[in-house]
């Protein structure tokens, strides 16, 4: 994978993942699992973009 690939979804990743999960939490109260799988999906996704932060660190140009 290309450096310039990584670059482009990191941060995405993870502000869209942050956004799901407060969104997930705020959803809890209406409908628990509803609820539940947006904090999962949020969760994963910006722990996916954390995780492209080490291996853009390791790719060496």
């Amino acid at each position: 994978m290309k450096a310039s690939t990584i670059d482009n979804w990191t941060w995405p990743l993870i502000y869209g993942g942050i956004l799901l999960l407060l969104l997930g939490i705020s959803t809890l109260s209406a409908d628990a699992s509803l609820g539940w799988t947006m904090g999962v999906i949020g969760s994963a996704s910006a722990a996916v973009g954390v995780f492209t932060i080490y291996l853009r660190s390791r790719i060496e140009d």
